[in-house]
């Protein structure tokens, strides 16, 4: 399955060391193992989870090359973050979550992977006060399928530094959401967003990321 792996990637131009393949490849069988017992995701198949999840959030490293702190907000089983975190080492991801078997998950990855540069917190996004976190010192927030984009510019955007970004992964027509995120784009101070349309490699399913910079 590693050659899957490698293959989407490469239809990105994206090329990952075979000890960091291997180590996303650990997680995405644990994410598997545990979602036996509790729900952490709905796609249970390897190949398509390969494709759905791995491949789907790496797709960002081009977009967090530059961005040392990032927030992923909403992460559930640890996406796109973990893959992230596996994937630069010098990222320093803090991975958000209400849900207290998802951050068991995600600690037991931690631990497994010894990612150091990975910062798991147990809260609701609202709660910004109850978060542990400084808020305008971080260069991107991310969230996957998480919430509404004027919702998630709200959360995001006391955390962003000048200049940080937000990125929303969605599926197709995910762009529809601009327009009544107009109201949130304006009063958070946000330049005019950029639309990124992609197709996933193997099953072509259509995806879309809406970048946002402070």
């Amino acid at each position: 399955m590693s050659k899957s792996l490698i293959d989407g990637l490469s239809q990105f131009d994206l090329q990952l060391p075979a000890e960091i393949i291997q180590k996303e490849l650990v997680f995405l069988d644990e994410l598997l193992r545990w979602n036996q017992r509790i729900n952490l995701t709905s796609i249970t198949d390897r190949a398509e989870a390969i494709e759905k999840h791995l491949i789907d959030s790496l797709l960002l490293l081009p977009y967090v090359q530059n961005s040392p702190k990032i927030i992923d907000l909403g992460s559930g089983g640890g996406l796109p973050g973990i893959p992230l975190a596996i994937a630069i080492s010098s990222l320093q991801v803090v991975s958000i979550d209400s849900v207290g078997k998802k951050i068991n998950f995600q600690k037991h990855l931690k631990r497994l992977l010894h990612l150091e540069n990975l910062q798991v917190v147990q809260s609701r996004a609202e709660n910004l006060e109850q978060i542990p976190l400084a808020e305008g010192e971080y260069d991107l927030v991310v969230a996957r399928a998480f919430t509404s984009l004027d919702t998630l510019l709200n959360y995001a955007a006391p955390w962003l530094k000048p200049g940080g970004r937000v990125i929303a992964m969605k599926g197709p027509g995910g762009s529809s959401e601009l327009s009544s995120a107009e109201t949130a784009i304006k009063q958070n101070g946000f330049t005019s967003p950029e639309v990124f349309s992609y197709q996933l490699p193997f099953s072509h399913a259509e995806r879309q990321l809406l970048i946002l910079k402070k």
